[in-house]
């Protein structure tokens, strides 16, 4: 399955005009209260089905003027799927920029059912390590700052060069004659050779490097930390490796290969922990010096391992979808000035933020053992990633696309109604778990990670902090790829700048906290970073844009937390009268009761808040109902 292309050039050199723009047209219906509420919310229900290819819900009100240019009045139409349009078959000589198929819903269910799995084996995976070395222990402070830092470093080298220059490149370069080929092999060949080099030269100097990131004088724990980043920093040449093919993928509208290749990860990963419980004593290995070298690279070289597998499984897909990569050496016709003056301010946004990740990772790092050091944290930032990459992360990769398209085409006010649909696609998983998080984190944490050493307890204070800034955070990304789709990199640049400059003074500040809130102080920093870093995106944007209806966000997010309010009292309620989590004697410390709590209470929540925003008349909501009744729908069909 994939997303319904977006607006290219046909045989009649007549470019139909995009679903987002009638979307657009919605907004403005409503915002200017032309429409009653109800008559606008079908209305953009039905403009979200059939954005999305989704079999309309019966009786859905459609004003006939607005697709046909008539005078008939507004009337109950039935839509079955077999009345629907198809997409137009591209040309035979030349390659489809996209896929046909469903619309931007459609991928991203796709992607994250990829995501969720991929998330759920790295929850296996963290609560698997963390009993094997502990949580708020020295070994797992060590392990997690080491193994991050090849992700870290290709951030500084690649990531935002990449993210800001290939899909609007590649873009670009599926119309030429020969569908962006020698484009993009140029530009895989020179990347491959750069990253290759880089992991090199770093790995010869992994004793410095990692003393950057953890100032520590213990000899015991610096070796431990060096030999960890020599044996993890080749996954620098793999992490560049899968995001360039990834995003070769993305620029092809191939969107769910690059979500699944996660799940390989973490299974050889996992199957390496398994080794090092079957050969290692917990007890020895939970401290510095209770290292072998054996242990060290079963550890690290599995993880390791399971990053080139993920890399390496991309290639399938390529193929697949008609590209084979060959070595290009000639490098011309890569607009090279303006793809270096891009990079150039990428790279410098990232090297702002990447100031920042030092900063804080030697304030964690400073943290004594139980009391939520970088292992805490980086657990913690686990959780408050999962319902971002499951719902926000597979809706933003699908409309990178779409927006990387529009900008090319110069169509701002389609720009602006995507950025606005995702937006509020987004708000329905952000503004559940900002506000839920309140009530299931604590549960959540404590069945994950148990009592011992303050561990869940660590990680629930810091993901609560972190969920404050889940929705700014959302905005944050949906803002930078609407630059990067108009291969602006400056004003992506400038607002990392604030928002580092924001968090840097706060987490030293945090570092003077009492130790048991080092961690908290620390993530609650980042939150207030992202909420005035989006209020100044926000105000970039619409400048830059000229027009992006805001009220109707406002009016769903609105909605959307009262919802999530009811389902959190709810939640609290049946807590409070069972099993009594906000007494003095809270049975929290039980493990297996937190599981209970856990299993009882997310889907009681999930249960009231969708309930709740149906009958709230939440438009997203019930385009995400009418997807889920045709999908069900459709395999009771199929058995």
């Amino acid at each position: 399955m994939s997303p319904t292309p977006p607006a290219r050039d046909t045989p009649s050199g007549i470019e139909p005009p995009p679903i987002a723009a009638s979307l657009g047209g919605l907004y403005d219906a409503w915002v200017r209260s032309d429409l009653p509420d109800s008559a606008a919310e079908n209305e953009f229900v039905a403009a979200l089905d059939r954005l999305d290819g989704v079999q309309h819900l019966p009786e859905v009100v459609v004003d006939t003027r607005r697709e046909h240019g008539g005078s008939a009045p507004a009337q109950p139409v039935p839509t079955p799927a077999a009345s629907r349009p198809k997409p137009a078959e591209p040309a035979p000589s030349t390659p489809a920029p996209v896929a046909s198929g469903g619309g931007i819903l459609r991928s991203s269910v796709i992607m994250a059912s990829g995501t969720i799995v991929s998330r759920l084996m790295g929850v296996l995976r963290v609560v698997l390590l963390a009993h094997i070395i502990g949580l708020n222990t020295v070994p797992a402070s060590v392990w997690d700052t080491a193994n991050n830092l090849p992700n870290l470093i290709y951030l500084l080298l690649a990531g935002g060069v990449i993210n800001a220059v290939l899909v609007p490149q590649i873009t670009r370069a599926l119309r030429e004659a020969d569908g962006g080929k020698a484009f993009t092999d140029a530009l895989l060949t020179r990347a491959m050779i750069l990253l290759a080099a880089i992991t090199v030269v770093l790995m010869l100097g992994s004793p410095y490097l990692y003393r950057i990131f953890d100032g520590t004088n213990d000899p015991a724990r610096l070796r431990l930390g060096i030999a960890f980043t020599l044996v993890c920093l080749p996954q620098l040449f793999f992490y560049g490796a899968y995001t360039l093919l990834g995003e070769v993928l993305n620029a092809r509208s191939r969107f769910g290969a690059l979500m699944w290749a996660p799940v390989l990860a973490n299974i050889v990963s996992i199957l390496g922990l398994f080794v090092l419980w079957g050969m290692s004593d917990p007890g020895t290995i939970q401290q510095a010096d209770g290292w072998s070298w054996a242990e060290i690279l079963v550890l690290a070289g599995s993880a390791t391992l399971g990053i080139a597998a993920q890399a390496a499984i991309l290639i399938v897909p390529l193929r697949r979808s008609g590209y084979r990569f060959a070595i290009n050496w000639r490098f011309r016709g890569l607009e090279a000035r303006a793809t270096t003056k891009i990079a150039g301010w990428a790279l410098g946004a990232v090297a702002v933020q990447q100031v920042g990740q030092i900063v804080t990772s030697r304030v964690l790092n400073a943290v004594p053992e139980d009391f939520g050091g970088k292992a805490a944290q980086s657990y913690a930032f686990l959780l408050f990633m999962m319902p971002h990459s499951v719902i926000t992360l597979s809706l933003v990769t699908a409309l990178y696309t779409r927006l990387s398209h529009a900008a090319h085409r110069g169509d701002r006010s389609a720009v602006a109604d995507d950025l606005t649909l995702g937006m509020r696609l987004s708000g329905v998983s952000t503004v559940a778990v900002t506000i839920g998080s309140f009530v299931l984190i604590g549960p959540i944490a404590i069945a994950m990670f148990g009592t011992r050493n303050n561990a869940g307890a660590s990680v629930a204070d810091a993901t609560i902090a972190m969920c404050l800034g889940m929705i700014p955070f959302t905005m944050c990304v949906l803002i930078q790829r609407v630059c990067y789709a108009f291969s602006d990199a400056i004003r992506p640049f400038y607002l990392q700048v604030v928002c580092t400059a924001i968090a840097i003074p706060f987490t030293l500040l945090a570092a003077l906290l009492p130790v048991q809130a080092v961690g908290a102080g620390v993530a609650g920093a980042q939150s207030l970073s992202y909420i005035i870093e989006a209020t100044v995106a926000w105000f970039l944007v619409r400048r830059h844009l000229g027009r992006v209806p805001g009220n109707g966000v406002l009016r769903t997010y609105g909605r959307l937390a009262l919802a999530a309010l009811v389902a959190s009292l709810t939640v609290a309620i049946v807590f409070y009268f069972t099993l009594g989590i906000f007494t003095p004697s809270s049975p929290l410390q039980s493990r297996s009761v937190a599981l209970l709590e856990t299993l009882i209470g997310v889907p009681l929540f999930c249960l009231v808040y969708v309930s709740t925003a149906k009958l709230l008349h939440v438009p997203e909501i019930e385009s995400l109902l009418a997807r889920v009744r045709a999908v069900t729908g459709r395999v009771r069909r199929t058995a």
